[in-house]
């Protein structure tokens, strides 16, 4: 079983929250014993997006639902089973280097889940805005707080992590 964790990350919760469900998923055996392959891939947007300006044209771009110029990817998620797509959520919206990878990739994307770090709220139009993107629906989705990806005490974070990574090898064994 194949599992892709394919995310965007400005400033490392994306990615912490992300590694942190791959490692949950390596943790794992599948139901019938299969082994669990998980690899991750960031995308890297070609914009600038460092500092107060990155910031603000981040917001401004994906407030428009622009795209954006990422750096060509290493994985081809249609070798996978699953593509977890991860998005911090600007503007009510995903990422636009999010944006970008799932317009680009629909037609090659397997079964997917989505996971969305934010600072309140917007993770309902980060995934309905990805839904649409890639034209799947979502076997699973993950909503997390900033404020607890960055704590130091993360029972309850990684309790979330932990439940997602089992409706993930669910829904695959499903399959």
């Amino acid at each position: 079983m194949r599992i892709l964790v394919v995310y965007y990350s400005r400033t490392g919760i994306t990615a912490r929250a992300c590694r942190a469900i791959a490692d949950a998923l390596e943790a794992r055996e599948t139901p019938s014993g299969q082994e669990i392959e998980v690899q991750i891939e960031e995308l890297v947007d070609k914009k600038n997006r460092d500092g107060a300006l990155g910031w603000l044209r981040g917001g401004k771009d994906a407030a428009t639902k622009a795209e954006t110029e990422i750096e060509p990817t290493k994985t081809r998620p249609e070798d996978f089973d699953l593509v977890v797509l991860g998005t911090p959520v600007w503007a009510g919206t995903c990422a636009p280097a999010v944006r970008t990878y799932c317009t680009r990739e629909a037609q090659n994307l397997p079964m997917v889940a989505f996971v969305a770090t934010m600072g309140g709220r917007g993770d309902a139009g980060a995934f309905r805005d990805m839904q649409q993107l890639t034209g799947r629906q979502p076997v699973a989705t993950l909503s997390l707080i900033d404020k607890a990806v960055r704590a130091e005490r993360q029972d309850d974070y990684l309790a979330k992590v932990d439940h997602f990574a089992d409706e993930l090898l669910t829904a695959l064994s499903a399959d």
